[in-house]
């Protein structure tokens, strides 16, 4: 039996009772209760940690005081002990009357539409109208996660809208056109707006007591979505009450300037009765274009079908039957002009090399449909969506690799510059994309495409095998997480990688060039990148306050041993041991650095190491003239021979010139 797992002194979440009648498809659903207050029942989600929760949304969704939505209680990050990891868990206050459908295809008893507006849309419309306030949209507004707030089953609440990214869960049928083409993991933040187009989705479900389309693919409902609008897909067959016809027109309205505020919907449930405008289908050309073997007779649907076909889109861009499309069966000046700006001339394509083609695609996709997301090769986001995208598909070179192209591309700025609406919210995002192409293209550790991914998932965990389980969200934590790794045994050749690389220097300015450029230097022995890592990790332990590291330090110790053992000086070799032991002890990582990086040390042994090897030098020069004087015997002896001689003749010599001289005398 597990351990409650306590979050923040506040909540107990039990462990061993899940409440799998809750699960969403990204987090678990699991038992919950206040530590000291008076409160209900709660229902924990233990979120999958592949998926980027809405951390910049948490704080937000406190407080609410309107009916209509799950009561978020509280949040944080646990140790979760069944997976042995930590993780997010999102509390909210448990509904008691369960699910009002446990799938998109369920099948419910229908409601009154007396009932759905008392007890549904007059709610949610006061959510909506606060979130709004609060700049937060739901974006998880789908019939399979709606609940009872009571056992009568009356009362009808919005779900969780934390756990995963904005839209991430729901079918293709709850999102609008532009949300619905994108991937669902690259549908980005969208707005309230795309929050009442699903309103209106869950009240056809309520009414109907089922999804009408459930049958249809993604791709067969989009494509109708663009042929015949959205309410007539979705109403196609069903027998609808009149007083809430001019309600689901508005609220699906295809178009979002068209598409009902959260101030008409709260007009209409007044008594105010409203003109919903007809819905806008795109203009058809005099004649079809054939893509890929089928014929498409509007922008929106070719825009659609080129990226789907991405493969073959180049050709049809370069052709002329597509230039002749634009400008005699379209006959629409507006996309002629967007085309023209964005792709270029026909004479300019008849030049660019055939590599060009899927940037062709992308460019004339969004000429076709700027409302649309992003095409490129197969790949389809809107511009906030990327960002997650690449989070939940980084294990996949296909998608690193598409989204390392969409940056490359430099999309962002010409799809800008085609809305006809201002979007200024994605202002700060172009700002972001318009300088990732440089760090994307340097190969250095903290460069590539894991910069990309923590530059566009502020909030992301670092991703690195060796601490992804500690769930490192800031720089602070890295520390601790690696001292954590280091006290394991399956440890790696470093105690840093590309990930912890990029996440440090995208989550802090002072992790800059200097320590990067060295992380990548060449170096034959690995002492080198060794210590340009230590340098980085004491850095980021002196600058976020995190205490000792002694596991981490020895690690460090042990792997600069040949660092140690190039000293030749024994006592000095001796002496710096012991230092890093010293300091090993600490936990201090600039301690050990200091000890490394002392040059004057390693100047002090280089040059008595080359005094020595002088001196060596000449000591072995004058043994060589010794051994060869000693091998050569016989010129020795005669030498030796010649030198007595002389010596003997002298000698004799003067005492017979003495004896002479005396004898003379006498």
């Amino acid at each position: 039996m597990a351990d409650p797992v306590v979050l923040r002194e506040r909540i107990e979440i039990n462990p061993d009772q899940p409440l799998p009648e809750f699960n969403i498809q990204n987090a678990a659903a699991y038992a919950a209760k206040a530590r000291r207050e008076s409160q209900g029942e709660m229902i924990a989600y233990a979120c999958d940690p592949r998926v980027p929760y809405r951390h910049e949304d948490l704080e937000n969704m406190r407080g609410f005081a309107t009916n209509g939505l799950l009561r978020f209680v509280e949040w944080g990050i646990v140790t979760w002990r069944p997976l042995n990891r930590r993780l997010a868990v999102v509390v909210y206050e448990k509904p008691m009357g369960g699910r009002v459908a446990m799938n998109p295809a369920s099948t419910i008893d229908p409601l009154s539409d007396e009932a759905i507006t008392r007890n549904f849309l007059t709610p949610v419309m006061n959510v909506l109208r606060d979130l709004s306030a609060r700049g937060v949209p739901h974006r998880a507004i789908r019939p399979d996660n709606l609940f009872y707030s009571d056992t009568n089953k009356r009362h009808i609440l919005l779900g969780d809208a934390l756990t995963a990214p904005p839209g991430f869960n729901n079918p293709t049928f709850c999102e609008t056109l532009e949300q619905s083409m994108a991937d669902p993991e690259a549908r980005g933040r969208g707005s309230v707006s795309d929050d009442l187009y699903a309103v209106g989705v869950c009240l056809i479900f309520l009414l109907l007591g089922r999804n009408p389309v459930h049958e249809l693919t993604a791709a067969e409902l989009i494509e109708r979505k663009i042929t015949t609008s959205s309410y007539a897909t979705l109403t196609a067959g069903a027998r609808i009450q009149m007083n809430m016809v001019e309600l689901l027109r508005g609220l699906l309205a295809d178009d979002p300037r068209d598409r009902w505020s959260v101030r008409e919907v709260e007009l209409w449930i007044g008594g105010r009765r409203l003109t919903p405008k007809q819905a806008k289908l795109p203009p058809k050309a005099a004649r079809p274009i054939t893509i890929a073997g089928r014929d498409y007779d509007n922008v929106r649907s070719a825009a659609e079908a080129l990226g789907r076909n991405w493969m073959v889109g180049g050709e049809v861009v370069r052709g002329q039957d597509f230039d002749n499309w634009l400008r005699r069966s379209l006959t629409d000046e507006r996309v002629v002009d967007a085309i023209t700006k964005t792709v270029g001339s026909q004479a300019l394509l008849a030049k660019t090399p055939d590599s060009e083609n899927p940037r062709l695609v992308t460019r004339a996709c969004m000429a076709l449909d700027p409302g649309a997301p992003l095409r490129h090769k197969g790949f389809n986001a809107h511009v906030d969506g990327v960002g997650p995208a690449l989070a939940m598909g980084f294990d996949r070179e296909d998608i690193r690799q598409k989204v390392a192209d969409l940056v490359n591309g430099k999309f962002i700025g010409a799809w800008m510059a085609l809305q006809t609406r201002n979007r200024s919210d994605l202002s700060e995002m172009y700002g972001v994309f318009d300088k990732l192409p440089v760090p994307l293209n340097m190969s250095g550790m903290g460069y590539g495409i894991e910069r990309v991914l923590y530059e566009l998932n502020r909030h992301l965990h670092c991703l690195s095998p060796l601490i992804e389980p500690f769930f490192v969200t800031t720089i602070d934590r890295l520390i601790p997480a690696i001292e954590g790794a280091a006290k394991g045994r399956d440890r790696p050749r470093m105690p840093i990688d590309r990930h912890i690389a990029a996440f440090a220097a995208a989550r802090s300015s002072d992790v800059d060039e200097r320590y990067l450029r060295a992380l990548s230097a060449n170096d034959p022995t690995g002492t080198g990148q060794y210590l340009a890592a230590l340098s980085l990790l004491g850095r980021i332990q002196v600058m976020t306050k995190n205490g000792p590291a002694p596991a981490l330090a020895k690690w460090f110790a042990e792997l600069m041993t040949p660092a140690v053992d190039s000293f030749h000086n024994l006592k000095q070799r001796k002496a710096v041991e012991a230092n890093v032991a010293r300091a090993a002890e600490t936990g201090m990582l600039m301690e050990l650095q200091a000890i490394y990086a002392d040059q004057k040390a390693i100047q002090r042994d280089e040059q008595g190491y080359a005094q020595a090897q002088q001196e060596h030098r000449y000591c072995g020069a004058q043994i060589e003239q010794l051994s060869l004087e000693l091998n050569n015997k016989e010129h020795m002896a005669t030498e030796l021979g010649e030198q007595v001689a002389a010596v003997a003749s002298g000698v004799v010599g003067s005492l017979g010139s003495t004896a002479i001289i005396v004898l003379y005398m006498l």
